[in-house]
């Protein structure tokens, strides 16, 4: 009897692990604003169709993937969205649930939709019954202590680390009195008492919450999308981690903590509201299946991208202007990006014989940059590639004023936590704050200027690579550019970035295929690698053939200044 209590305790966890690995997997990450980067939010579902996607999120997160339908109605009213495009979009639909034809459709399109609602956590019912806002409570003190454990070096007073995240949260947990002030009485106890292991906590509240198999992963993913951003986080150091062939549990321990919650509010409010948990858990069980509003929007939003791949194939369609054959008298590569565009389509206007190209703002060059006189590593590549070299600015005769940098920026980071302190920091304000208004009057005026990134010096690989592996890193970069013939003499490497001062959002500024960093250091280690007499000699066997007088010159486009 005890061999099949365990042998089926060991099923049971295998369940439960396999359930909380689909609603980790069903997090999209979100990079930090060091280096913004716009996430697909379905990227969770990217193996679901639109309608299973609809019906997932609207589950977890009482959310629509789909415009509202006064949208699609205007354009397909104003023919943007053709006959044609919702009867093929009807046909693909499954049979069992789509309408009979275009105008049952568009009848069902102009009926009023009910607002999808989230499937209630515990969390939720003990609200209803209390009239406590704990989903508002859990979030606050969840944030409050998340905000400190995931710091990166800007808060004063930092959670610890060094342990997992579970176990950071649980010695933190235990001191914390706000929940037991408004209502929980003994959550401290109740967290103290909880599993020392995180893996542990879930096995018991699932066990406590009468959770089904089949409820856990939909009920996990909801629990998730209650963090408010940090399971986001946290897929995103998983996400890291599994780039470097590692492994990381931090939203892992996010969902023990986040079950730790919803087993003591159960605990505290079973008798209000066991009846209804015992439904609502009945819905998470229930088939994942899209609703017949779901389905009609999902419908017209097919229809919709019908729409658009018809007026792309014509733009793609339309006949092109012939090749060039005469050298151009300057060729420009841009980074594909919005805010070239302007530069590339004035160049273009300037002279018939001035070709300009887009191509990533990383030039191909997946980098870890160490910039002058720093220690600090910078990934100027996309955030989806691992780094392939490595390089920093300056070298061996920058030594001495190497040296002396890191002593000064040491100096000014003292005098910073000085200034921030605790301890310190109303004082230093009352004493030296009027000496900061020359200061705070040029700073409001733009009198002084940061320095550019420019003006450090340029950039070398470290260590440096072979012969052939330049050779083979200016082939790749050039065919992919589809510049492997016909050079001008001036080929201009255009990156971009941009001036800030205090701008927590700077990344996004800047250049997203170089991690939300500036472009110069990968369009100045480009140029270098291109006007390589060695690496043009082994290109020229390989035919690429780039003349003698061709010269590669990197720029950098500031997005906010020129």
């Amino acid at each position: 009897m005890d061999t099949l209590t365990a042998h089926d305790e060991g099923l049971a966890d295998a369940g439960i692990s396999l359930a909380a690995e689909a609603a980790l997997r069903a997090i999209p990450p979100a990079w930090p604003l060091a280096s913004s980067v716009a996430v697909n939010p379905f990227l969770g579902q990217a193996g679901e169709s639109l309608a299973q996607t609809a019906a997932r999120l609207g589950r977890v997160a009482g959310i629509a993937v789909t415009m509202p339908r006064a949208w699609y109605l205007e354009r397909i009213e104003s023919r943007a969205i053709a006959l044609k495009d919702l009867e093929q979009a009807l046909a693909a639909a499954p049979s069992a649930v789509r309408p009979a034809n275009v105008a049952a459709l568009l009848e069902a399109a102009r009926q009023p939709v009910e607002r999808t609602k989230a499937l209630a956590t515990v969390a939720d019912l003990a609200a209803e019954v209390s009239g406590i806002d704990w989903p508002a409570v859990v979030a606050e003190r969840l944030g409050a202590w998340a905000s400190g454990y995931f710091d990166m070096g800007q808060a004063i007073w930092a959670a610890p680390r060094g342990r997992s995240t579970y176990s950071a949260w649980r010695s933190e947990a235990t001191h914390d009195l706000t929940p037991e002030i408004i209502g929980l009485a003994g959550f401290a106890l109740h967290v103290a008492r909880a599993p020392r292991l995180a893996t542990g906590a879930v096995s018991r509240a699932v066990s406590t919450l009468s959770l089904h198999p089949a409820a856990l992963p939909t009920y996990f993913h909801r629990l998730l999308m209650t963090l408010g951003g940090w399971a986001h986080y946290a897929r995103y150091q998983l996400w890291q981690a599994e780039l470097a062939g590692q492994t990381d549990a931090t939203l892992a321990d996010l969902l023990a903590i986040r079950l730790v919650w919803e087993e003591a509010l159960y605990e505290r409010y079973a008798e209000k509201i066991s009846r209804r948990w015992s439904e609502v858990c009945a819905t998470y069980a229930a088939p994942l299946e899209a609703t017949p509003d779901q389905v009609i929007d999902v419908i017209l939003q097919e229809a919709t991208e019908l729409a658009a791949q018809r007026g792309l194939a014509k733009v793609l369609n339309a006949p092109t202007a012939t090749v060039r054959s005469d050298r151009p008298a300057l060729q420009a590569v841009f980074c594909i990006d919005v805010r070239s565009e302007v530069l590339r389509r004035a160049l273009e206007k300037i002279s018939p014989d001035i070709q300009t190209l887009g191509f990533a703002g990383f030039f191909g060059l997946a980098a870890v940059h160490r910039r002058f006189a720093s220690d600090v590593t910078e990934l100027r590549l996309p955030v989806l590639l691992k780094p392939g070299i490595q390089s920093v600015a300056g070298g061996p005769n920058e030594a001495d004023a190497d040296q002396s940098l890191r002593f000064k920026a040491r100096a000014k980071r003292a005098w910073g936590r000085f200034k921030l302190a605790a301890v310190s920091s109303f004082a230093f304000v009352e004493a030296t704050g009027p000496l900061y208004v020359g200061k705070l009057l040029r700073d409001a005026l733009a009198l002084d200027h940061p320095p550019s990134a420019t003006d450090e010096p340029a950039p070398h690989l470290d260590p440096p690579l072979d012969l052939g592996s330049r050779v083979e890193m200016a082939q790749a970069v050039l065919r992919a550019m589809s510049l492997t013939q016909n050079f001008a003499r001036l080929v201009i490497l255009a990156g971009h970035g941009a001036t800030v001062v205090n701008n927590p959002h700077a990344s996004a500024l800047h250049c997203g295929a170089c991690g939300g960093y500036p472009g110069e250091v990968n369009a100045r280690l480009l140029a270098a690698l291109l006007n390589d007499k060695a690496v043009r000699g082994e290109l020229a066997g390989r035919s690429i053939v780039i003349p003698a007088d061709t010269l590669f010159v990197a720029a950098l486009h500031d997005t906010t200044t020129d």
